[in-house]
């Protein structure tokens, strides 16, 4: 085994019982790009890997290149698309219904639209996938996860957010022309603001929660995208990093002893790392919590 697969191999879960079989994690957007390369980590490390997919046609030829690899036992697919948040309730029914435990969170699932759509509850698509596929992903497992001594929730976030100008009084972008460019990196600030409050929320419970930059990586990220970024990214790719590379960086926050020692940070390059000036901002990420609370119980 090569690549990410053999570096996994080699970390030290710390607080993740090692040498105990049995651990559980759950991958988002997992059949192809960044999220394959997690759910090929975590499984290298004895992890039992749920890859989570859109659908079952473009998740199954992954399912089986994973399964050739750890076996069939090992890593398993169960489907949620996230542009409608009434399945992550019945991913969770699908879930429990196997397992009492959850050791990792990977919200990985996400994308950029190039043009203006909504999910199934009416949110701007990006920011309903990106942001509230996370929120809601994480409230609906938190039980599991509190249930699970040493669990752990991974976001994948972006050194994209130092393009956004948050609007938290236009998060839908009702009030401003769409820019698919502009929309994912409010998404992405987003990522980093929920990190922040998520890790107050869960302080003395034991979870230990990060958000990462993954690095600038050739997947299928702007597959839904429009206009000059759809024409100029197989150009771009050729100046990115693998998943493989990039998929290094949640991992490390999966796994590693070094991130068990903190919580509610932005790592780049497996390094502890800021964030600019609004994704430090404690009463914006405050109020994003709130606002996300009440736009789901609409």
């Amino acid at each position: 085994m090569d690549g990410v697969g053999t570096e996994a191999a080699h970390i030290k879960p710390a607080g993740l019982h090692p040498g105990v079989m049995g651990r559980l994690c759950i991958v988002t957007g997992g059949n192809s790009g960044i999220g394959f390369e997690l759910c090929r980590g975590m499984a290298a490390a004895g992890f039992h890997v749920i890859m989570v997919s859109r659908g079952a046609a473009r998740g199954q030829p992954a399912l089986e290149k994973l399964q050739s690899e750890f076996g069939a036992e090992n890593v398993e697919m169960m489907l949620c698309d996230m542009a409608d948040l009434a399945n992550i309730p019945k991913l969770h029914a699908e879930y429990s219904a196997k397992f009492d435990r959850l050791d990792v969170l990977l919200n990985n699932a996400g994308a950029l639209w190039g043009t203006s759509q909504k999910t199934a509850q009416g949110h701007e698509m990006t920011f309903g996938v990106n942001h509230l596929g996370y929120f809601v992903m994480t409230e609906t497992f938190l039980p599991l996860l509190r249930a699970t001594e040493g669990s752990r929730i991974v976001n994948t976030a972006s050194e994209a957010h130092r393009g956004s100008k948050l609007n938290l009084d236009d998060l839908n972008r009702e009030k401003k022309s769409y820019s698919q460019m502009r929309t994912y990196c409010d998404s992405k600030l987003c990522n980093i603001l929920f990190t922040r409050v998520l890790a107050e929320n869960l302080e003395g419970t034991g979870i230990i929660t990060h958000c990462y930059h993954p690095g600038a990586v050739r997947t299928r990220f702007a597959a839904e995208s429009s206009g000059l970024i759809r024409l100029f990214f197989p150009l771009m790719k050729l100046f990115m990093i693998g998943p493989k590379r990039a998929a290094r960086n949640g991992l490390h926050l999966a796994l590693s002893e070094d991130a068990g020692t903190s919580t509610g940070q932005y790592w780049v390059s497996r390094k502890r790392r800021k964030g600019n000036r609004a994704a430090r901002n404690h009463d914006n990420a405050q109020r994003l919590w709130e606002i996300s609370e009440a736009m789901l119980d609409e």
